[in-house]
């Protein structure tokens, strides 16, 4: 699978356990709010190196989650191999944005230099602190700095993908 093919999706979920004894799946959502997930009638999971699409018929609240049950799986055992994979939708699906938003995918791989000039590496993923999401930047230590734009997330340069943050390389 080349790398735009693998661009076109954005991951928006996983896949937790199965739920019950008809082939219902836990999904853990990644959108904001939450239930944007299930807005999306087709979700693609990665296969070794293919995107496979799934599609859900039927969904439930489920404690601080959801449940589903997708179609053509219809006992735990159809779906126990899903646990623990990325859901993803095609980029298309989403909206377009203004030259000075991104979606935090977008950020993956842009390096990251904070105000004084100073490399501190690459963007490698985020991490949600309940309070807000956190970049997590890879270089000769790893950084977690606060996606907070214009307090700590100063510019995004889309075409030399780097980004500038108010962070002290030494913290």
């Amino acid at each position: 699978m080349n790398k735009a093919e693998i661009e076109q999706k954005i991951v928006v979920g996983r896949f937790g356990s199965p739920f019950g004894v008809k082939g219902w799946i836990k999904i853990q959502s990644f959108t904001e709010p939450e239930d944007n997930l299930l807005a999306y009638a087709g979700w693609y999971w990665l296969d070794r190196e293919s995107w496979l699409l799934v599609k859900h018929d039927n969904q439930a609240r489920h404690g601080k989650g959801w449940v589903v049950h997708l179609v053509g799986y219809d006992s735990p055992e159809a779906v126990r191999f899903l646990a623990g994979t990325d859901v993803a939708i095609e980029r298309s699906h989403f909206p377009p944005l203004a030259d000075d938003e991104f979606y935090m995918n977008d950020l993956l791989g842009f390096s990251a230099i904070n105000v004084q000039g100073v490399v501190l590496g690459n963007v490698m993923g985020f991490v949600d602190s309940g309070a807000h999401e956190l970049l997590v930047i890879e270089g000769e230590k790893e950084y977690l700095i606060p996606l907070i734009k214009e307090r700590f997330l100063k510019s995004v340069d889309k075409p030399q993908q780097r980004i500038t943050v108010d962070w002290d390389a030494d913290f």
